[in-house]
């Protein structure tokens, strides 16, 4: 599914905003700023407009992936931390 899931992101947003583990540090988006709380996430995609958001949705819900949105990851109640 990973594999899928990923290439349909690329196909939305383009392959240089699809962050991976195997070439990026996801650390900073896979933590709340004040480092209470760490998740793991497949990929971080960074869309710039809001038809490959619309694009992105779609192609989680068809993979039957989680979605996580973050924005600037400064709230208190660590819901930008994505799980498992």
């Amino acid at each position: 599914m990973s594999g899928a899931l990923l290439a349909a992101l690329r196909e939305a947003v383009g392959a240089t905003h699809v962050l991976t583990r195997d070439t990026h540090d996801l650390s900073a988006y896979e933590r709340d700023w004040r480092q209470r709380a760490h998740g793991h996430a497949l990929a971080v995609v960074r869309p710039g407009a809001t038809a490959e958001v619309t694009a992105v949705v779609r192609a989680c819900a068809a993979h039957g992936a989680s979605l996580v949105p973050q924005g600037g990851n400064t709230g208190l109640v660590v819901g930008s931390v994505p799980d498992g």
